[in-house]
């Protein structure tokens, strides 16, 4: 069974057991990426104020998003309708499912009176001490950025020929291979858009740490726990609609938002997780 699979699996044990809201606010962007700006976003919102993101760099695959997935024909929509299309066969329909599942992993959070750790840095609770090597799947400018300035030799894998690239310490190349000496792994969460995910983990067997990370990186982390993932970090969104209007405007989710992380030793499970939620609906 595929990562995918699996968590959709879990969003739906969450419908079955609560009332999810409809989707009431999405952005579907129109992206543009550039060397000089941060990564953007998409954004679904459940009527409650749930949210959950979306990473909106993937390329090509992404530009019709906006002409594709019109944002009235996904409001009002059932959230697990639209987390489904998380098993679609291109990275525009994924980055929809992806999204929505994040909505309803924040939506079972709340009930639960679940709050993840907050993280103190992009690292995602990945902590460097000399002779470490990092890895990274999938480039993400403000970790590749944040790993230079600190020095750590670093060999990120890319999909994009266009991002090839080696200098002292620091490697962008499209063959995994090159994280064969790296002791420490963060795996971004578009890895899951592109469905890459499965095929990538066994590239990491050897490391000591591995950990996925990224906004994206929202929904239930049961299966990525179960496949030997250490940790797993990702953005809570707090308030919905300042997150869109930040996110249009193509801004930083500075105060509205979180980064958190969750350690497989301190998740408490989803069937825990939905019985919290049980007990306390009225």
């Amino acid at each position: 069974m595929t990562i995918l699979t699996e968590i959709l699996g879990l969003a739906a044990q969450a419908d079955a057991a609560l009332p999810l809201p409809p989707v009431a606010s999405a952005l579907i962007t129109d992206p543009h990426p550039a060397s000089d700006k941060d990564a953007e976003f998409g954004l679904l919102a459940l009527a409650d104020g749930c949210a959950g993101l979306y990473y909106a760099w993937l390329g090509d695959s992404q530009a019709d998003m906006p002409a594709r997935f019109l944002v009235e024909h996904l409001l009002g929509q059932p959230a697990l309708e639209l987390a489904r299309m998380v098993l679609g066969d291109d990275d525009g329909s994924r980055s929809v499912g992806i999204a929505a599942i994040n909505a309803i992993t924040e939506h079972v959070y709340r009930a639960a009176a679940f709050a993840p750790a907050l993280a103190s840095d992009s690292f995602g609770g990945v902590r460097f001490e000399p002779g470490d090597r990092l890895g990274m799947i999938g480039n993400f400018p403000p970790l590749a950025r944040r790993a230079r300035e600190l020095g750590i030799p670093t060999r990120i894998v890319e999909r994009k020929a266009h991002m090839v690239t080696r200098e002292d310490n620091f490697e962008i190349s499209l063959d995994p291979r090159v994280l064969a000496d790296c002791n420490k792994i963060i795996c971004t969460g578009a890895t899951l858009l592109n469905d890459s995910f499965d095929a990538m983990l066994e590239y990491c067997a050897a490391a000591e740490q591995v950990a996925l990370v990224g906004p994206t990186v929202g929904f239930f982390p049961d299966a990525v726990f179960a496949r030997g993932i250490d940790i797993v970090a990702g953005t809570r969104i707090l308030d919905s609609a300042a997150a869109q209007d930040c996110l249009s405007r193509n801004e930083k989710l500075t105060h509205c938002a979180q980064r958190t992380v969750l350690r497989r030793a301190d998740y408490p499970g989803l069937p825990a997780l939905l019985a919290r939620a049980a007990r306390a609906v009225p």
